[in-house]
């Protein structure tokens, strides 16, 4: 119960801080000369959602009782962010 409670307040400073990333990703998104540019749009916009999807979904499965799925739950936002962060870097080499 208290890895909850841990999740949801790192997924509500997740829901803010990626908010803010996804502001300034637009900024270099919009600079950017490659053919991808349009899906990293809104996969920036993903990063605050998915940890949204997170806080939200860790509850969901704790009270429906799926508590095997928690811990997949917890770790989806870190490893979209692991992934939108290492396609971006991709890019700026291109």
């Amino acid at each position: 119960m208290a890895t909850l409670w841990i999740n949801t307040l790192v997924s509500v400073i997740g829901v803010l801080l990626g908010a803010f990333l996804a502001m300034g990703s637009v900024m270099s998104i919009a600079n950017m000369q490659v053919a991808w540019a349009g899906a990293l749009l809104i996969a920036a916009f993903g990063v605050p959602l998915a940890f949204a999807i997170s806080g939200i979904g860790a509850w969901w499965a704790y009270a429906a009782g799926t508590t095997h799925l928690i811990t997949y739950l917890i770790a989806f936002p870190w490893v979209y962010l692991a992934i939108f962060i290492a396609a971006m870097l991709l890019s700026f080499k291109f």
